[in-house]
């Protein structure tokens, strides 16, 4: 089974790369786009998942859309533009549980949200420095809580790749284009040089295993898979039919 995948601009944000790349890119400001993962099974039950839900409210800069030509939009009307609501949302795949990826959960009634058991434990019992979970995003859903790597549909899969954060997931996604893998981890562009190591998101919980992390998703795209990095202005261009 494949699926299509068609990025979906739901949050920005202004940081310094440093937040993305551990130990470089200090002082440097870039803008940082939220994404969701909107997929469709093609055939089956052409079932629709979101990987990721993005920001529950916020204004984009002007800025943002006179220097780079998007415009970001809520949660439902980014939804709505591709003539899907959020009742016809079969399932979602939170790659972490840091608010920027589940802020919209509990707008989708029917579907179910996956998640590494370790994250929604993070979650529910923060560390005191982890400022970015909001247990509310994960209470009266319907969770499903995962204990390692697993298949969520025939063509779709997760893995888990933790460093990020304690239960970050990669998400595989089979698509008519080949494997198209979206970084379990908060990464751009400049985590994934063309030679030499990956570079540890700026942002981790251990460094040794987000640095591991990160090579290996280096790897799967060195052996023909399609890398997507979550928070990178390029995926408004790659959307794969």
């Amino acid at each position: 089974m494949s699926f299509s995948i068609t990025p979906l601009l739901v949050g920005v944000r202004n940081v310094d790369q440093g937040i993305m790349t551990w130990q470089r890119g200090y002082g440097k400001r870039i803008w940082l786009p939220i994404w969701s993962f909107l997929l469709r099974e093609k055939g089956g039950e052409g079932r629709i998942l979101l990987v990721d839900t993005g920001l529950e409210d916020f204004v984009p800069p002007q800025e943002f859309i006179d220097e780079t030509g998007l415009d970001a939009q809520l949660m439902e009307d980014a939804l709505a533009a591709v003539g899907i609501r959020p009742e016809d949302v079969w399932g979602v795949i939170n790659t972490h549980l840091h608010d920027d990826h589940c802020g919209n959960n509990p707008l989708f009634p029917n579907a179910r949200i996956f998640v590494q058991t370790l994250e929604a434990e993070a979650c529910r019992n923060p560390h005191p420095v982890d400022y970015r979970y909001d247990a509310s995003y994960i209470d009266g859903v319907n969770l499903v809580e995962l204990d390692g790597d697993a298949e969520i549909l025939p063509g779709l899969k997760v893995l888990l790749t933790p460093g990020h954060t304690p239960g970050s997931q990669t998400v595989v996604v089979e698509t008519d284009e080949g494997p198209a893998v979206i970084a379990g981890m908060c990464s751009n562009q400049e985590n994934f040089p063309a030679s030499g190591l990956a570079v540890c998101p700026g942002v981790h919980c251990n460094a040794y295993v987000a640095h591991d992390t990160a090579q290996a998703l280096k790897a799967m795209r060195q052996a023909g898979a399609e890398l997507y990095p979550l928070h990178d202005l390029t995926v408004a261009t790659r959307a794969k039919a």
